[in-house]
Parts: structure tokens; sequence; C-alpha cells
């Protein structure tokens, strides 16, 4: 088994010491067509709330993906220079963009659901029967991934736990490591998951969607999100990061999606770390000391998931630790139906 469950040293705890922009009026009944300036992250944020209804969002594709300024943006985002006073494209990534095709009619196809996702990749087969093809997205659909990218991460980012890391704003590997080093206190069991590589097949796509259509409701983004994978524009291969592979792909698409994937099982474990808080509050050392002048240790869970990658770990005794383990080995196996190592 790769799920390990070991004795942990003792973590010495080093604490740290201790614009709003309006939005312009938005066309819903097709893209402005006359706009060459890429939205602001405020605004883009802004219009994106302004479509939750309900406890849901709704016509996020025609709405907002298939808006020129937010094509834009994300063409914007897919370049490191930019214009030199920091606001709008810089008018040679315009230029560069304009000559490969056009953002207007890009977001019209959009719009009208008859965006090609398949004329846009070219496909290099493997040689001599060895490895697999490689899927190459062209640069209009490589603007159209970082769109949807960016509009998912406005919906489920301050959704996501704090302990899901990867695919985030400066919520990397660095930061899990800061939280390990600052917030771990008296561990003294813990366990590694590691899962068999597998790509996501048509099984998994199903559910990631029945995942999202929670939170979203709009049928044309979810068939996009489905092309992509059709298409091979976009995968989600678990088991990599372990034989240090990584991802296969270049969008951060596949991150957010694999946090969505995840989500349901992250909000599990931490309403097991609060219902674990509740049962064992803190309590003034000087009040709690045995006769064998031991001190009381409250019983704690920590956890940090770097996309497939997930760490737990307990201050509590070593049969808290075996059943949280074969919790987890339950819950992934069976509700999301991945294939844990072992």
């Amino acid at each position: 088994m790769l799920i390990n469950l070991r004795r942990t040293i003792r973590i010495p705890f080093h604490p740290k010491p201790s614009l709003c922009i309006p939005l312009n009026l938005f066309s819903t009944s097709a893209p402005n067509a006359n706009s060459t300036e890429p939205l602001l992250e405020s605004q883009l944020k802004s219009l994106v709330l302004s479509h939750y209804k309900h406890g849901k969002f709704t016509n996020l594709l025609q709405n907002v993906v298939a808006l020129p300024t937010v094509l834009l943006a994300a063409c914007q985002n897919l370049t490191t220079p930019q214009a030199p006073n920091g606001n709008g494209l810089s008018p040679s990534l315009l230029d560069s963009v304009s000559k490969r095709f056009s953002i207007h009619e890009m977001g019209r196809e959009l719009f009208e659901n008859r965006f090609d996702i398949g004329a846009c990749i070219v496909t290099m087969a493997a040689q001599r029967n060895r490895g697999e093809s490689l899927v190459l997205p062209n640069l209009k659909l490589k603007v159209l991934i970082e769109a949807i990218r960016m509009v998912l991460g406005i919906v489920y980012d301050e959704r996501f736990v704090t302990f899901s890391y990867g695919g985030r704003v400066n919520m990397g590997r660095h930061t899990a490591i800061r939280y390990l080093k600052n917030s771990v206190e008296n561990p003294s069991w813990w366990f590694t998951v590691s899962f068999n590589r597998e790509k996501f097949d048509q099984q998994h796509v199903n559910k990631l969607c029945l995942f999202m259509q929670e939170k979203i409701e709009d049928e044309s983004l979810i068939n996009v999100i489905k092309r992509l994978f059709e298409c091979g524009a976009v995968r989600i291969e678990l088991g990599c990061c372990f034989f240090g592979r990584g991802f296969p792909q270049e969008s951060g698409l596949s991150s957010i999606l694999i946090n969505i994937y995840f989500n349901g099982f992250d909000k599990e474990i931490q309403e097991m770390r609060l219902k674990k808080n509740q049962e064992h509050p803190k309590f003034d050392s000087n009040e709690l000391v045995s006769k064998d002048g031991v001190f009381y240790k409250p019983v704690k869970i920590y956890a940090v998931r770097y996309l497939d990658e997930i760490l737990v770990i307990t201050s509590g005794s070593k049969m808290l630790t075996m059943d949280l383990k074969n919790w987890v080995v339950k819950h992934l196996e069976g509700i999301l139906e991945l294939k844990v190592d072992g």
C-alpha cells in the first residue's frame, strides 16, 4: 500500500508576527462588438456574480465567456507583456491576435453555440506505435480555455476549503509547506494517499459535470467542457506527480477541474476537523495537569491536498488515524470512483 501510516516527530511551532470599479452595462443578448478593452479582474468578478440567481450561476458561456472583453482578458493572461500603464491590452498583442482570428467573430460563435473545438486542434500521432498521440490546441482554443478557467476561478475559488492547494492564486506548494510548518501542533500520526496512474475517462468526466451542475446551470458551458475532454484538448491524469511527470496539459483549467472534483471530499474532511475541534476545545494547560505532570493534548486533524496529492495528519491515537484512513480510502474509491494505489 502506498497509503503509509507513520509515527511523526514533534514539529516545533514558530508563529509569524503578526478597488471597487463600477461595472459598465454589458449586453445580455449578444457580445459587445465594439469594445476593444479587456475586462479588469474586478469587472469580470462583478459580471460573473451578476449571473448568480437562486443558488446557481446561469448562462456563463453566452453572457460572460463569449464577451469579446472577456476573451481579450484571456488573451492578456496568456502573455506576459502588458500595456505600459497596466490598463488594457498591449497594441502589439491585439494586432497579433487579430492576424490569426477575430475576437468578435469568436465571441459570436460561442454565443450561438457553433464554436468548432475539433477544428482548433492539431493531433500529432505517436511514432512507430510508441507513446501516445499529442493534441495541440491552437491560439484560438487556448484563449477559450483560459477564459473558462478565469470564470470558473471566480465561481469556485472562494468556495474551496483552505487546505486545497494548486491551481489557485497564491495557493501553491510553498504555501502548503508554510501551513504545515506554522499550523500543525503536536502531530502523532500521518498518512499519504497516492493514486494508480489513470486518465479521467468518460465516467469521471460525467461525474465532474454533475458536480459542476450543483453550482452552475449552463448546459452550453458543460457541453463545451465535455467536448474539450473528448478532443483531448484538456486532460486529467492522476498518479503522475508521484513519478515526477506532473500533468500533461499546459493550461490551468485542468487544475481547477481537479479541485472541483475533489471539493466534496475536501468538505467532508473539513467537517470532521471542525467536529473534532468542538469535541476537544482548547483549554488552559495550567488547569489540566495530571498527577504525572502530563498536559492534556486536544485531538486535531490536519489535511493538505495539492491537486491529487493528499496528506492527513492527526494529533490523536493510532486507532483514530486508522479509522480516518479507512474512511478516506472508502470515499475516494466509492464516491469519486478513483483507484487508490495499494
